[in-house]
């Protein structure tokens, strides 16, 4: 995982910033991913403390366990009025070991208003030595006030094959390179549900379910959303949709050579030949607004049923 952070952009803005000096007091880092959004401030917080990987205080941070980085909410919970009172309380106390105290914040989208307005006056104007590091996989429901305070770092969703290579290195010797495949295509970029898809063996399922919604008909289109509509995976079945439609698009172009779904090469000719080349083009617009709707609490039977008949009428209309 770290392997793969230490590639972003992100990651490279607070390293050129340690370098420089010019290290700043409150960072927000946006990673739609919750699963592994903790291991990723853990890894944002040490260049604060210029630590190497091997060092006894990165073991330190990894463990939770040093006293000038502390953790912020107890697992399971979420951060309150009474964690932002014991971080002022804890800012007032000078470092142990160094120059720097830092409070990491995990999920701070979860945080109430009240708790979130009282840390903006130390946001603002911290004690000397002290930063912060807030996490959350979305800004939305960040207060505007918070976010005038912080510097923000965003985490884009990582590339199928980024994925697909991370989970090759933890994974291989327990799972088929044809599932972590289908996995890092269906994730959304996201690691942690693809590690959660691969470990669950959710995928198989998943990959049915959008193949079906790709080689249906109008007529059969509503009892199949009726029976796939509820999934959990809402995001994940969205993602896959478009790396279907993307690679039946490739096919048609240029030929299967630069298909992401390598082990689904029957399925994928069969969709190239079921739609037009506008189509597979209209399809990817369709499921950006779907993905849109689905962000905002959109009833996605509906929604879900409205994106394939869309497409299925456009492709009618060639």
């Amino acid at each position: 995982m770290q392997t793969l952070l230490k590639t972003t952009r992100a990651y490279g803005l607070v390293k050129r910033e340690e370098s420089r000096g010019e290290l700043g007091h409150a960072y927000l880092l946006l990673f739609d991913d919750p699963r592994n959004l903790k291991a990723a401030l853990k890894t944002f917080v040490k260049p604060f403390f210029h630590c190497t990987e091997e060092e006894r205080l990165s073991r330190l941070i990894d463990n939770e366990t040093f006293s000038d980085c502390l953790f912020f909410p107890k697992d399971g919970k979420k951060f309150t009025v009474e964690d932002a009172e014991a971080i002022t309380e804890e800012s007032t106390l000078k470092p142990v070991e160094g120059e720097k105290k830092a409070f990491v914040i995990a999920d701070f989208a979860e945080a109430t208003t009240a708790a979130q307005n009282k840390l903006l006056k130390l946001l603002e104007e911290p004690p000397e030595g002290v930063v912060f590091l807030l996490g959350a996989t979305t800004v939305y429901p960040v207060l505007s006030t918070v976010l005038s305070r912080v510097k923000t770092l965003e985490i884009p969703p990582f590339d199928a094959r980024e994925i697909e290579n991370c989970l090759l290195r933890t994974y291989a010797d327990k799972y088929a390179q044809s599932e972590i495949e289908l996995c890092s295509a269906a994730c959304g970029g996201k690691l942690g549900g693809a590690q959660d898809m691969l470990e669950g063996g959710a995928y198989k399922a998943l990959v049915d379910e959008a193949f079906s919604l790709c080689l249906t008909t109008a007529k059969d289109l509503p009892l199949l959303v009726k029976k796939i509509g509820d999934t959990k995976r809402k995001k994940e079945l969205l993602s896959l949709l478009r790396m279907i439609f993307r690679d039946a698009l490739v096919i048609k172009s240029v030929g299967a050579a630069k298909i992401s779904l390598r082990s689904e090469r029957e399925r994928l000719y069969k969709a190239a030949e079921k739609y037009t080349l506008p189509t597979l083009v209209y399809a990817q617009e369709a499921i950006s607004k779907a993905e849109r709707e689905t962000f905002f609490n959109a009833n996605f039977p509906q929604c879900l049923e409205i994106l394939i008949a869309s497409v299925l009428t456009q492709n009618e209309r060639i």
